[in-house]
């Protein structure tokens, strides 16, 4: 299946203690050569990204409801009508833990599952290609 990628371009606050939060550029993205994955970045300087990876399912938990047990906390909070997202993520390197809107990051997550249906994520999968790279290395 060949779709174009999807991405979504918001403004985050960055939780860096009780009293010191900044906001900074986050950048969500979905492409088809990972259907089941999101990726997530934000830009802690000018010259330093930080790049995750994660399930487009732990995602769409997350909006309704706590998910994650690792690495990746989702967490909605406030009430329905302005609900915002908190994204939690752990390192060797330290965390972090972002909050911004979570209206925007739904509508955004809907149209991923616009494009490919959750459950069909393995149409999307060359396996072919995928074990000929394996192979081939």
């Amino acid at each position: 299946m060949d779709f174009p990628s999807l991405e979504l371009k918001i403004r985050m606050t960055l939780v860096a203690g009780p009293d010191l939060s900044v906001f900074v550029p986050v950048r969500l993205y979905y492409k088809d050569t990972d259907p089941y994955a999101v990726q997530f970045s934000f830009d802690v300087t000018p010259d330093k990204v930080v790049q995750w990876t994660f399930a487009r399912e732990l995602l769409a938990q997350g909006l309704t409801a706590p998910a994650g047990i690792g690495d990746v906390k989702i967490i909605p909070i406030g009430p329905h009508q302005s609900r915002c997202l908190s994204i939690e993520l752990e390192s060797p390197d330290g965390c972090a833990r972002l909050e911004g809107p979570a209206a925007s990051v739904k509508a955004w997550l809907a149209k991923t599952f616009e494009v490919v249906p959750a459950g069909r994520e393995s149409e999307s999968v060359d396996i072919d290609s995928f074990l000929d790279e394996l192979l081939t290395d």
